[in-house]
């Protein structure tokens, strides 16, 4: 995954491009929640490792850019984007160190540990919520404060 950071994209073409993300990131959340729902564990998991290179590229671009014009632009209106980007952090935690656990502990498991299938289903759930939550709060609070910041 190229993780080169586009400095020549406009903020007004990049947020465009974010959001699109976001509606295509939505797409194979619905994915997850419908392979979890149907206990497809192995395939929830699978899923969201494949998507997990570009939610970090996405994540990288948004703290990279974003947050730069709004610390140079609107420092004190910052709080809330500041809250909002931190949640980057568990973001990346969960793929870089939940999944891969969970994969190995999945593929470990005898299908009839239907318990810790639950448990497993639960976290996920509670990661596709949390993720729509977070890209809302960021289409609602931090790109529009960058939209005004970048016109500063």
């Amino acid at each position: 995954m190229d993780y080169k950071i586009n400095f020549n994209e406009s903020i007004p073409e990049m947020i465009t491009r974010l959001k699109q993300e976001h509606v295509e990131f939505g797409l194979t959340l619905n994915k997850i929640t419908k392979y979890n729902d149907e206990y497809k564990i192995k395939k929830a998991i699978e899923t969201i490792h494949d998507m997990s290179d570009s939610i970090i590229k996405h994540a990288v671009e948004e703290e990279a850019r974003i947050m730069r014009v709004i610390m140079h632009n609107a420092k004190e209106e910052s709080k809330d984007s500041i809250k909002i980007i931190q949640e980057h952090n568990w973001v990346v935690d969960f793929l870089k160190h939940k999944i891969p656990n969970m994969e190995n502990n999945i593929f470990q498991q005898n299908e009839q540990d239907l318990q810790y299938q639950q448990v497993v289903k639960n976290e996920i759930n509670e990661f596709v919520v949390n993720l729509r939550n977070h890209f809302s709060e960021e289409e609602q609070i931090v790109f529009p404060l960058a939209l005004k910041s970048d016109l500063n």
